[in-house]
């Protein structure tokens, strides 16, 4: 009864606010009400959890993963995304732990590149955000949610690998359930809530569908029972429904790169085997009643007629893919008309798209190609660093698969990463790039930590 009852300074003056507070709120407008209960329980997470920052990592991380481009919409203060304002807190609140790590080589070496890249982006905004407003800072987003792999790092590394695994399943298998009821979409968004930075969209969105179910795929391709059965099936019927030739050439890339590096993924046959059965029996009973992304009904023939696309076929999606290609060659030239274009780069904030519109109304300013945008907006100067960040992550992926078939959801989330940077503005949005830098950062961490386990000590001389 005495440590009950023995409280700190701080929670006496928080008990006393909050009565003062909860008696006065009632005689508020309710949305200010519901705003001092906010701060005031935001003060008490800040005063009594070390580990806040934590939250600006996870809340991001679900909320984008499920929701996706809704969840990437939510403004704190317009212009100003929540997620990235979560993520910034989450970086500069958990400085002084990841920086305790900045002697491993891979975090110095991603520190070195980020900052290298960081100071090219600010150089390149004071110049560009007289011209062009708030659409320069807008296209700069991506490298500062970059910077969120070290708060990630460091949550894998006080995790460790079995409780970063169990929270790496747990956002696989909400986020599987929930793509599940993609034939429902239109109901879903309908009773949606509308949210919006520039323009109001429904929260609800399956975006990262696609994006997600490929390492899902293996997370649970490696798993045992039912679970394992029921993953990699679900997985591959929303791959179905998505229909999108970016994640079945990622998806085919990743199967291809896994068992050549460790063929023991064979021991998971009886898993393909079952999984193929029930996609099979989904495809011949339901494949007619179901419509994907495109419109067209689930089977194999509409992946077979989407591929046949990249080759010049006509089929679903060639009209896109012939635009994206008119649209590369048109970057390619605007860049090279300029002296210093391929070197530095043309600007952020620039239309690269020339101006072209879709259905909705909004114009789209981006080429679909990360690789390309990269280049034409920062120049050679931007890209190296870049693909080198891109570089050291697929290089330490690689090593986790060599060391453990477990590993190989992270191989297939970095292939993923490169087949969309190829054909989406993956690094346009945060429901994209946080998504892979956190899970990134979450996987490299607790690596780490199974390093130093193994090694008996803390010191960390070889990347993991």
């Amino acid at each position: 009864m005495s440590s009950i009852l023995s409280i700190s300074y701080n929670e006496k003056f928080l008990i006393i606010v909050g009565a003062i507070l909860l008696g006065t709120v009632t005689s508020l407008r309710p949305e200010i009400s519901a705003l001092i209960l906010s701060v005031l329980f935001i003060a008490t997470i800040l005063l009594y959890d070390r580990n806040i920052w934590k939250y600006g990592l996870l809340i991001p991380l679900f909320g984008l993963a499920i929701w996706s481009y809704g969840f990437n919409n939510i403004p704190l203060i317009r212009p100003l995304p929540l997620v990235d304002a979560l993520a910034w807190f989450a970086v500069i609140a958990s400085f002084p732990y990841w920086w305790k790590l900045i002697k491993i080589p891979l975090i110095r070496n991603l520190f070195i590149l980020l900052t290298l890249l960081t100071i090219i982006v600010l150089l390149r905004l004071i110049v560009d955000t007289p011209k062009y407003g708030l659409l320069a800072p807008r296209d700069a987003l991506f490298v500062f949610e970059l910077w969120t792999i070290f708060p990630a790092i460091l949550l894998g590394y006080n995790y460790g690998y079995n409780k970063a695994e169990r929270l790496i399943g747990s956002l696989f298998i909400i986020s599987i359930l929930w793509f599940l009821l993609y034939p429902f979409r239109e109901f879903i968004i309908s009773v949606s809530p509308i949210v919006g930075i520039q323009r109001p969209v429904p929260l609800f969105q399956f975006t990262t569908a696609g994006f997600l179910s490929v390492p899902a795929f293996f997370w649970f391709l490696n798993r045992k029972g039912f679970l394992g059965i029921f993953g990699t099936s679900a997985t591959l019927i929303i791959m179905l429904m998505v229909q999108s030739r970016g994640v079945y050439i990622a998806f085919i890339l990743s199967i291809i790169l896994s068992f050549l590096i460790r063929p023991a993924l064979i021991n998971r046959w009886k898993h393909l085997v079952i999984s193929a059965i029930l996609i099979l029996l989904f495809v011949l009973t339901l494949g007619n009643t179901i419509t994907g992304r495109l419109g067209l009904g689930v089977g194999f023939d509409t992946i077979i007629e989407q591929l046949a696309t990249l080759l010049g076929k006509e089929g679903p999606g060639a009209g896109s893919f012939q635009h994206r290609l008119v649209a590369w060659a048109s970057v390619i030239q605007q860049v090279l008309s300029n002296p210093l274009g391929p070197v530095v780069g043309l600007g952020l904030g620039l239309d690269l798209f020339q101006g072209f519109m879709v259905g909705s109304g909004a114009l789209v300013r981006k080429p679909h190609n990360d690789f390309l945008e990269i280049w034409a907006r920062l120049g050679i100067v931007g890209l190296i660093p870049w693909l080198s960040i891109l570089f050291l992550a697929f290089r330490a992926s690689l090593k986790g698969v060599i060391k453990d078939t477990k590993n190989t959801w992270v191989l297939a989330l970095q292939v993923t990463l490169l087949i969309t940077s190829l054909s989406q503005p993956a690094m346009g949005f945060a429901y994209i790039t946080a998504v892979w830098v956190i899970l990134t950062g979450l996987w490299i961490g607790a690596q780490l930590k199974e390093q130093m386990i193994v090694s008996g000590g803390p010191s960390h001389k070889k990347d993991p």
